[in-house]
Order: C-alpha cells, then sequence, then structure tokens
C-alpha cells in the first residue's frame, strides 16, 4: 500500500510537472490568437487615464481587464452539459456516474468523463473533464479546474510570470506576479477576482490545510497567504510532517532550478524570501467583506458549503467630512460613475463604490455583458436592500444651506426604489429620481443622509427589477449619461 507520504509527494510531483505544458511556444500562441488584445489594451489605458496612474500600472491593469474578459465573454461554467437534443434544453440531467473516456477524448487528456442521464430523452450526456489547456481554448467551458488551467495558458502567454495554485480542499485557480507591486497576486479566474486572498477563508467558509503554487521554475506553500488563522490551519495540517513538507519543497525547487542561469537563481531566491517574510504575518479577516461562491447551480454550492456567512453587506460607516479647501469653498460636491466604478470629490478620484458608503445591505455592482449595462442592484435571490451616503459637518462651524441632489434609478415590473434625504433633526424629504432635487428643507443640519431603499420585482428575477446608476459600461463621451449620481451640499 502506497504511504501517505509518497501519494503526498505524487500529488505535488504532478501539479509541478503538469505546469511546464504553458511554456510550449504553440500553445501560448493558440491563447493569444484567442484573446482580443488591442481591447484589453485600450480599455486598460482608458481605465488608467481615468485613475491618474502612470504607465507602471498597465500591466496590472490588462491582468485585472483579461480576468473580467476570461469570465463574462471566453469560458463558460458547467454545472450539468446540456442534452444535444434541442427539444430537452432546460430539461434535467442527473448524474449516473462516472466512467473511462473514449480514445478521442484521451487524447486531449480527458482525466474522467461525467455521464448524465437527460430526464426529457432518456439519453446519456457525457461530460469529459479535459485537462489539456489547448483543448480547453477550443471547448471554452468546465469547473474550476478547467478554468484555472486555461486562465494560466493565457496568462503565461501575455508574458506574465503565473503560478497554477492547488487547493487541497478542492478549489484551484492562478497567481500572477506584479512586477509593479513586487508581489504575486490572487487570480479567481471563476469569480473574475483579483488580489483577495481571503475571499475562500472569509468569504466561502473554507477550512483551509494546504495551498501549493507551480510555476516553471518555483514550487511554494502558500497557505498562510490564504488564511487569517494560521495556528487554526496548522493544528489541521495532519497529512505530513511539517519538516518533511520543507525538506521536500526544497528538494523539487532545487532541481527545478538547477539548469537555470545564476542571476535567476538570485532573482528566484530574493523574492521567494520576500514572500514568505510577508506569509510570515497573517492576514487581518475583517480587512472587507467578502461573498460566497458564485459560480456553480446553488445546490452544488450548498452541497460544498460555499456560500459563505457574510450577509452581502459592503459596509464602510465612510462619513463624508468637510475639507478645507470645502469649508473655505462653502460646496461640498460628490458625483459617481457606475461605468467606471470611480468617485469625484474635487480632484480626488476614489474607485470602488463601496468606499464612501455609510451603510449597504444586499447591493452588489452588476455587468451584463450582452448587453454592454452596468448598474447596482440588489444581490441574487434578496427580496430588499439599501444603501446609504453620510455627509457629516460636527468637525466644522459650518452647516448645510440647500442641497442639490440628482439620482437615476430604474425600476421593471414591480419593483420599486425609494430615495430619502434625511437629517441629524429628524426631517426627511423624498428624492425624485431622473432630475436635479433642490433641497431647502434640511437648513441648519450638520448631518445628512441619503438613502436608497430597493424592494419588489417579479418572479425569480425580481432582484434585478430594481437598479441604481444604470448606464452603459463604456459610454461615449455626451451618449450617455456620465455621472448618475450627484449631490452638492451648499454649506453656511
Amino acid at each position: 500500500m502506497m504511504s501517505r507520504q509518497t501519494e503526498f509527494l505524487q500529488k505535488v510531483q504532478s501539479a509541478f510537472d503538469r505546469v511546464l505544458i504553458y511554456e510550449q511556444a504553440t500553445l501560448q500562441q493558440q491563447a493569444r490568437s484567442c484573446m482580443p488584445l488591442e481591447q484589453l489594451q485600450y480599455q486598460s489605458m482608458d481605465k488608467a487615464k481615468r485613475l491618474g496612474l502612470g504607465p507602471e500600472h498597465l500591466k496590472d491593469l490588462v491582468l485585472v481587464e483579461l480576468l473580467d474578459w476570461f469570465k463574462n465573454s471566453f469560458f463558460k461554467w458547467v454545472d450539468t452539459p446540456e442534452c444535444d437534443n434541442e427539444d430537452c434544453r432546460g430539461k434535467k440531467r442527473t448524474l449516473v456516474g462516472n466512467t473511462i473516456p473514449t480514445s478521442d477524448e484521451a487524447i486531449f487528456e480527458a482525466s474522467r468523463v461525467e455521464e448524465y442521464r437527460c430526464e426529457g430523452c432518456g439519453q446519456t450526456v457525457r461530460f469529459p473533464r479535459f485537462n489539456h489547456p489547448g483543448h480547453l481554448l477550443r471547448v471554452r467551458k468546465g469547473r474550476c479546474g478547467e478554468w484555472a488551467n486555461c486562465f494560466t495558458l493565457c496568462c503565461r502567454a501575455l508574458g506574465y510570470d503565473a503560478r497554477y495554485v492547488l487547493d487541497w480542499t478542492d478549489h484551484v485557480w492562478t497567481e500572477v506576479f506584479s512586477d509593479n507591486q513586487k508581489r504575486w497576486l490572487h487570480c479567481d479566474p471563476c469569480e473574475n477576482v483579483c488580489d483577495k486572498p481571503l475571499l475562500y477563508e472569509v468569504g466561502w467558509g473554507k477550512r483551509l490545510t494546504y495551498v501549493f503554487a507551480f510555476s516553471r521554475d518555483d514550487i511554494q506553500d502558500v497557505t498562510w497567504r490564504y488564511s487569517a488563522k494560521h495556528a487554526e490551519v496548522l493544528q489541521r495540517r495532519n497529512e505530513v510532517s511539517e519538516s518533511w513538507l520543507v525538506g521536500r519543497i526544497l528538494a523539487l525547487r532545487n532541481n527545478r532550478q538547477s539548469t537555470l542561469n545564476p542571476q535567476r537563481k538570485q532573482y528566484l531566491l530574493e523574492r521567494t524570501a520576500q514572500e514568505l517574510a510577508e506569509m510570515l504575518i497573517p492576514r487581518s479577516g475583517v480587512e472587507e467583506e467578502l461573498p460566497g461562491r458564485s459560480t456553480g447551480s446553488l445546490e452544488w454550492r450548498t452541497a460544498r458549503g460555499e456560500l459563505g456567512t457574510n450577509s452581502a453587506r459592503p459596509t464602510s460607516n465612510y462619513a463624508i467630512v468637510p475639507k478645507e479647501e470645502e469649508i473655505g469653498q462653502k460646496v461640498i460636491r460628490l458625483a459617481y460613475s457606475c461605468a467606471s466604478d470611480l468617485y469625484v470629490r474635487g480632484e480626488d478620484k476614489i474607485t470602488d463604490w463601496t468606499s464612501l458608503l455609510y451603510d449597504a445591505k444586499n447591493v452588489t455592482r452588476k455587468v451584463e455583458h450582452d448587453w454592454n449595462m452596468v448598474y447596482l442592484a440588489r444581490v441574487e435571490g434578496s427580496p430588499d436592500a439599501f444603501v446609504t451616503w453620510k455627509v457629516d459637518l460636527n468637525s466644522c462651524a459650518a452647516s448645510v444651506d440647500t442641497v442639490k441632489v440628482e439620482v437615476h434609478s430604474t425600476c421593471y415590473g414591480s419593483g420599486r426604489v425609494l430615495w430619502e434625504l434625511g437629517d441629524d433633526n429628524g426631517r426627511t424629504v423624498s428624492i425624485s429620481s431622473g432630475k436635479q432635487n433642490v433641497v431647502t428643507e434640511l437648513r441648519n443640519s450638520k448631518v445628512l443622509v441619503l438613502t436608497a431603499t430597493l424592494t419588489d420585482g417579479d418572479g425569480t428575477l425580481a432582484w434585478q427589477h430594481t437598479q441604481l446608476f444604470r448606464q452603459k459600461r463604456y459610454p461615449q463621451s455626451g451618449e450617455d449619461l456620465e455621472w448618475p449620481f450627484s449631490i452638492s451640499v451648499t454649506l453656511k
């Protein structure tokens, strides 16, 4: 019988050997031919210009655009395979079991084939789990294994130093080294997420044990990057001893790097030392609200325990406090573009719609790639939601004189959005969508709170029937509403 150590080592060795396939020039060229490189570059340069970022940030911005394109335009998630019979579209397919691949499927390294029975026609539907990244560029579908496999190839094809990451608790993703930031960035193509390493432990509720990263010339135990609970993780790591594991990693790394030139070896040594130092300090588990898993059917995510425990509450408790120049000018101006996910306050540009929120519940930013639209909406399945922004003048002698508010919300069916502006004296004014509201009833206030409440809607898509700040994802100048949310507070 194979010992536990031998089995463990074989799993690690297999993954380490496997990543060498991404170095094949023909595969990299094939991947580049699939990617809209000019579009990714244009979108990245446009974003850099809007955010005031220099050219040193461009490569990281392209990576973010690549993730978005891969998730929303290129690859498809498969819960259960579709039946070839067009009359069976929408009919349930039930898993029967696994079977061996055919010779044609084996050519593209199908590790196994899942067989389903179509309840519409009774036929067997096959779902080969292909491992060859070149073939995945053609079929463009699968689950997390296929996604990470193909996405890592795409990253290498664009010249990124990329690693395939294997989580012992059944997930895989990619890491990409940022030359600008001098650190590894977590990239999960299934979730369209970049640099949120606590997603799995904090967001999904995973109990991590071992997480390894594999590249063409390195292997690393990166478990500690993905956990804020190092002591708890260490207690669960009982398959092999830690000293044995460190020895095996060093041996594998040294063997792979034995043919490298001295300059590359020294570079990797210094980079590894920096990475290990970074992972020594546990991350804060309350850095941010992180969602449960979004890919896969609700039943599948529930069965895996990856829905997470948070309440979709992207709360920052941020209050807008007047700056000296705003007090001098006697006005606070703030505007938000959902297309750019950008606030503008005077000369300041602030990214991420959640960054200036006072409070929110069950609200998310939704991108419709097929319709090229973007907006804030309720989290899928939630019956209601709210979002608030707060202005607090208690730090200065000024008080509110006049408020000008313009907000744009869109409703479908029975969906309703209620806008209200209130103050610290208990006064409330209703705000109309689609026009500028001039509010004088809240004079002499020290605190203002603007609230949008989203309710109702019809059927299973009710959550999508109440939308805030809907606009084109890439609007042309003058073609669409540039700032669907703006507020101006005149002080006295």
